[in-house]
């Protein structure tokens, strides 16, 4: 429901601790909620890369599929690491 709210209404859908979710008219709202989901989504990457893949990868180096998820995770890290900022 919120997000076809969203979509009709051209108004980005927010969430914060003491509102909930709400609309906003505030671009600068917008960029902040969406910061934060960036870094909530690099983190969770982030501890995908090193706690399972990285293992993975110093077990069996020659792992095809692990070289490939990493190469591609590498370029999604980086650039959810410059949407933080």
């Amino acid at each position: 429901m919120r997000d076809v709210g969203a979509a009709e209404h051209l108004t980005p859908i927010i969430w914060r601790r003491r509102d909930g979710y709400l609309f906003s008219d505030e671009p600068a709202d917008w960029i902040e909620y969406e910061k934060k989901q960036f870094r909530l989504v690099l983190g969770c990457l982030t501890r995908l890369i090193t706690g399972t893949l990285d293992p993975h990868l110093a077990r069996y180096p020659d792992d095809e599929w692990a070289q490939l998820a990493s190469a591609q995770l590498t370029g999604v890290r980086a650039t959810l690491a410059q949407l933080t900022k």
